[in-house]
C-alpha cells in the first residue's frame, strides 16, 4: 500500500446511507468536502489496518459514524465498504 489509498462503496445505497448519517450528525457537505472527508477516511482506515487496529471484513466506524464492513482491492488500492457483510 505505497500509493495513495482511496475508498469506495460497493453500492450507491451504501454510500447514500453513510452520507445521510454523516450529514445528520455533522451537517451538509458539498462535493469538495465529501472528497476531503473520503481522503481523511482513507488515511484513517489505512493506518488502522496497518497497525492491526482494524481487520478487513469488520465494521469500520469513522468519527462515531458507521461506514460499513470493509474490504480491500489491492489492484485499485481501495478500501471498499458495504452495509452488509460480503
Amino acid at each position: 500500500m505505497s500509493e495513495q489509498v482511496e475508498i469506495d462503496f460497493y453500492l450507491d445505497s451504501d454510500e447514500e446511507a453513510f452520507l445521510e448519517s454523516w450529514e445528520n450528525k455533522y451537517g451538509q457537505l458539498d462535493g469538495e468536502q465529501i472528497e476531503k472527508l473520503y481522503q481523511a477516511m482513507a488515511q484513517d482506515i489505512e493506518e488502522k489496518y496497518k497497525s492491526g487496529e482494524h481487520k478487513l471484513g469488520k465494521k469500520y466506524v469513522y468519527q462515531d459514524i458507521v461506514v460499513g464492513y470493509s474490504d480491500y482491492s489491492a489492484f485499485n488500492n481501495w478500501f471498499l465498504f458495504s452495509s452488509t457483510k460480503k
